[in-house]
């Protein structure tokens, strides 16, 4: 069943993505024949039929990904906070991230200034929205205040606008070590950030790890202190030197524009430098009691809220592309531990977010997924050689800028991946609404790769699964669909503008995924946004 006119209850949309959860194989042809032969094309939520249950907040909405990462939540939130302040009754947004840590990289732009964000939420272009970083978190001290102080060089201070828990995860250039020496021995690839991310976490789920409350606590130095000599004593069980370690240097890499690194230095330097960020986090007062401002903020109906998720349901430590996962909770149901307070269903607009043509990641993979593109990890000049499925990732990875804002490092490129997809949404808590973004990443005389469904290797329909080992002889099949003109489509207002094969992609995914596209973005701007109406 396609979510069409004749879809009028809730239970029917959930029973069409429970069959195309299932059974997708058995829809690939008739949704490419109604909407691609008979011209039927239905985007957008269905007619009459009621979206949300009666406890939802008002003026509340959570963007997770559902692919890979990098699918544009950053530019997404600065739209909706926005369109938020443009009702009268709100006086102020909160943008609340509740997961991850500084390698996420979400880029927001206004007015020329163009900004890439890692610890902070995607509020710093509005004077009216505040942003917290939530005890879901990880938090390195001196990488958010080199990050804060590069923002406000770019637009204005963010005084009293900015807010950490201090029940976030401590971390520090100590775990960032502790990530090249375990990369080192297990000689893994380079799929991580380098910022520490994985060992901070398992560091709070083995007891030994500290939050942010420990550092302002006044008994800091001494806990720190035992923390530096405890890894000290751990990196000499390997004949290293924790002195010597280079780790990733944030600072350094925004004023020089490269990827730079920095020594771990002696136990006093390392004390140093988190006292003169713990300074900074007292004298703004940003470590405090989130719980205290979600109170204040529940159901306030002055106050807009927006959950910003970072990485995506594809990286979910069990549900992702293990062992190339993250190490925090993406999903809606992390926004329950990561604030403490809010529930899913409590969120009026819950919003998978994915790339309308392809999928991308940052890093290389231990084993590659099934409709990965080969490509090198450098700047290609001359593309004698190239087949065609490498050409069209070499346009995608040039015209959608496909570098990690975290690293610099060019992203994978994937065809897109409706088996992958349509599991990601089962589990991602909720989401009930997609929007499509880079829709003007295509060109009207190429055609199109789309995996509708995997096979095994005597034929038989396999269903995703998480795990590399279980995929890796997964056999996608593809739908070639038509292209259309990327530049132009940058020129729309409204759905009706899109070109038609930019409308009709937009169906068969509606179809094949059975979630309704309500928002789709058609360039980098903010105002390259296209809300798509309720379905006539």
């Amino acid at each position: 069943m396609a979510l069409s006119q004749k879809t009028n209850t809730r239970l029917q949309i959930l029973k069409t993505q429970e069959n195309l959860f299932f059974y997708p194989h058995q829809a690939v042809q008739k949704a490419y024949e109604r909407i691609y032969k008979k011209g039927e094309t239905q985007v957008g939520w269905p007619k009459g039929v009621e979206r949300y249950k009666e406890n939802y907040v008002d003026n509340t909405c959570a963007f997770v990904g559902i692919a890979l990462g990098d699918e544009g939540k950053g530019r997404l939130v600065d739209n909706k906070i926005e369109e938020m302040l443009q009702n009268p009754g709100i006086e102020k947004v909160y943008v609340i991230r509740w997961n991850g840590g500084n390698n996420a990289g979400h880029t927001i732009e206004k007015d020329g200034i163009k900004i890439a964000l890692h610890s902070l939420p995607s509020f710093p272009l509005h004077k009216k929205a505040i942003g917290i970083i939530d005890r879901g978190t990880a938090v390195n001290p001196q990488d958010f205040v080199d990050e804060l102080l590069y923002v406000e060089q770019k637009t204005e201070s963010l005084k009293k606008r900015i807010y950490i828990s201090g029940d976030a995860i401590l971390l520090t250039d100590l775990e960032k070590a502790e990530e090249e020496l375990n990369n080192g021995i297990a000689q893994k690839s380079k799929g991580g950030t380098g910022r520490g991310i994985a060992p901070a976490y398992a560091h709070k789920l083995d007891r030994k790890g500290l939050m942010i409350s420990d550092l302002m606590a006044e008994n800091w130095k001494e806990k720190l202190e035992k923390y530096y000599d405890d890894r000290k004593t751990m990196f000499k069980a390997y004949r290293k030197d924790l002195d010597k370690c280079l780790v990733a240097d944030f600072g350094g890499t925004k004023r020089t524009g490269h990827q730079q690194k920095r020594e771990i230095g002696s136990k006093e330097q390392f004390i140093k430098r988190l006292a003169e960020a713990r300074a900074f986090l007292q004298e703004r007062k940003i470590a405090t009691n989130t719980r205290l401002v979600h109170n204040s903020i529940y159901r306030n109906p002055k106050i807009g809220v927006i959950f910003e998720g970072a990485q995506a349901i594809g990286l979910h430590p069990e549900l992702g592309t293990y062992p190339d996962v993250t190490s925090s909770n993406p999903t809606l149901e992390g926004i329950r531990g990561g604030t403490g307070v809010w529930l899913p269903n409590e969120i009026k607009d819950k919003v998978g977010v994915f790339k309308l043509t392809y999928m991308s990641s940052v890093g290389s993979r231990k084993e590659a997924m099934p409709t990965y593109i080969s490509l090198p990890e450098k700047e290609i000049t001359k593309t004698a050689g190239l087949n065609t499925e490498q050409l069209r990732a070499l346009f995608v990875r040039n015209v959608a800028n496909e570098k990690g804002t975290s690293t610099g490092r060019y992203r994978d490129i994937y065809h897109l991946d409706l088996e992958m997809m349509r599991y990601n949404l089962r589990m991602s808590g909720g989401v009930e609404v997609l929007t499509a973004t880079h829709v003007d990443i295509a060109q009207e005389k190429e055609t199109i790769k789309v995996c509708t469904h995997y096979t095994d290797e005597n034929g038989a329909y396999m269903p995703y699964q998480p795990g590399l080992n279980y995929i890796k002889n997964a056999k996608p099949h593809y739908v070639k669909l038509p292209g259309w003109d990327g530049k132009a489509c940058t020129k729309a207002k409204c759905f009706e503008d899109l070109p038609q094969n930019a409308i009709k992609f937009l169906a068969f995914v509606q179809e094949m995924t059975g979630y309704p596209i309500t928002i789709a973005t058609n360039g980098p701007l903010r105002k390259n946004i296209i809300y798509i109406k309720t379905n006539k």
